[in-house]
């Protein structure tokens, strides 16, 4: 929990609005803000909007047709990739989709590959499990092999990865995905569940490859 920097956010937001009190339309927002905390979302993006988003044109494109569409892309459950270099915006642009559909009253959540290998790999994480099966909206980031140096780490993390993929994709539940791993993300796996996985890829996930600066140099 990071309650005190939610505190601080929220104040800042009556601030910029100009509020004695607490008005309706900040209360939405502080609403919104608990949900972002609830979703895992990092505080630093709460507020990043990709009206001031300075990397990839295609990306920035992409990503409002998406949340344009939010309740259809729910609908249809198909998941996305975006793959590129550090710092293109995938993460990002991952994030404001996620914030789109907590806005659409959807549920969401946000993780690293590397949290779930090491959120998941304790006794008490049922919980955890089930929630990134079964929320409405997925976010994996940094889908990286630099994060499972050894073929016995891919293999345990493929493991995780395609049960839950596998649920959430039989269930048409949405899921984005974001990689460095610009030759395909097979790289990560290894062991019996890479079959699966490419399987799976192949009638649910869409990859979009990234091409650009690294934009957050000139920030």
């Amino acid at each position: 929990m990071i309650t005190k920097k939610k505190e601080i956010i929220k104040k800042q937001i009556n601030a910029k609005h100009g509020c004695v009190g607490v008005c309706h339309r900040c209360i939405k927002y502080h609403i919104l803000i608990d949900k972002m905390e609830e979703a895992n979302i990092p505080a630093g993006y709460w507020l990043l909007t990709m009206k001031s988003f300075t990397g990839s044109g295609k990306l920035k494109e992409l990503v409002d047709s998406y949340v344009k569409e939010i309740d259809s892309k729910y609908e249809s459950g198909k998941s996305i990739c975006f793959a590129g270099n550090q710092g293109t915006g995938k993460t990002m642009s991952s994030l404001c989709i996620l914030k789109k559909a907590l806005k659409h009253n959807y549920t969401g959540y946000y993780t690293t590959a590397i949290d779930m290998l090491n959120d998941l790999t304790n006794k008490d994480n049922y919980g955890l499990r089930n929630k990134l099966k079964t929320v409405d909206f997925l976010v994996i980031d940094e889908l990286d092999s630099r994060f499972f140096p050894s073929d016995s780490a891919k293999e345990l993390f493929s493991s995780i990865y395609e049960n839950i993929f596998r649920t959430r994709c039989h269930n048409l539940l949405p899921t984005v995905i974001c990689t460095n791993e610009t030759e395909g993300i097979l790289g990560v796996f290894f062991g019996a569940g890479v079959q699966s996985i490419d399987s799976l890829n192949k009638q649910y996930l869409s990859i979009y490859p990234i091409i650009g600066k690294d934009f957050r140099k000139g920030m």
